[in-house]
């Protein structure tokens, strides 16, 4: 890109913890709750800090946490620059049902997907409550899940299987494609926007982010294990996780200690990073 300089890994894991250190700032001023989640999470534990080849900062916030932080970024733009809020909520080009804070001393380029300004980030997901019993959860998140995938692909500037695999869900993929492109991310967008009201967080024995659909029903927890937080190293700083740790880790990734195979060490991001000048 003209005026803009490349950013290494290590360049944009150390401009992505200076976001994640600004979002541990408010939400302490705030009273807010967050926990640091997927791969993050994992890094924290294995790592103590980044897993090496990881490219992003994930933390998960309560339904109504989350909404404070949102309203926050809205009615103090100023006083949080550079740090700036891309959601649903503020931008009507944001393709997500999560929220990003993202650094505007930068710029991404994304593979097969449509500029709408962001910078480096921390991905925020709202935790919602999703059910009372397996059958229940299991079935509003593989519907939530749908809908997200739907949604991701209709912000797609082209056609591609990318990470897709197996040839039954390659075929499905050409149809579901041309479906949500005629649909719109809207349609989606508001489908996962009133899926995720109707439960209520503080009611439910089971939780998760219903709206982002990468994540199956493997993330969907029960409550008890983010009653409380603990506090855990990162890159040489504490920031919070849920108490019960272990139990979601080893829900999401199985033996999670265990490093993965060579060929296996990549990031799950398609963009190239630049600070402008």
């Amino acid at each position: 890109m003209n005026n803009s300089i490349e950013l290494s890994m290590k360049e944009i894991q150390n401009g992505s913890l200076n976001i994640l250190c600004e979002i541990d700032k408010i939400c302490k001023r705030l009273n807010l709750h967050y926990y640091l989640a997927y791969g993050t999470l994992l890094g924290a534990v294995r790592h103590h800090g980044f897993i090496p080849w990881d490219d992003d900062i994930d933390i998960m916030m309560p339904r109504e946490d989350y909404k404070r932080l949102i309203k926050f970024f809205m009615e103090n733009e100023k006083e949080v620059k550079p740090l700036e809020l891309f959601s649903y909520y503020n931008n009507k080009k944001y393709p997500h049902m999560i929220s990003r804070i993202s650094d505007s001393r930068y710029i991404l380029d994304v593979d097969n997907e449509n500029d709408y300004g962001l910078g480096l980030f921390v991905d925020i997901y709202p935790m919602d409550g999703i059910g009372n019993t397996k059958e229940e959860y299991i079935r509003r998140k593989n519907l939530a899940s749908k809908y997200s995938s739907l949604c991701f692909l209709s912000t797609r500037e082209h056609f591609e299987f990318g990470t897709t695999k197996g040839m039954k869900k390659k075929i499905l993929k050409i149809p579901a494609y041309f479906y949500a492109k005629m649909k719109g991310k809207n349609f989606f967008l508001e489908k996962l926007e009133i899926m995720s009201a109707e439960k209520k967080y503080d009611e439910e024995q089971f939780i998760g982010c219903l709206v982002w659909g990468t994540d199956g029903v493997k993330a969907v927890f029960p409550k008890e294990w983010f009653k409380s937080s603990v506090g855990l190293e990162f890159e040489g700083m504490i920031f919070q996780a849920p108490i019960k740790y272990h139990e979601v880790l080893s829900r999401l990734y199985g033996d999670y200690m265990k490093i993965p195979p060579k060929e296996k060490q990549v990031g799950h991001h398609f963009y190239r990073a630049y600070k402008k000048v």
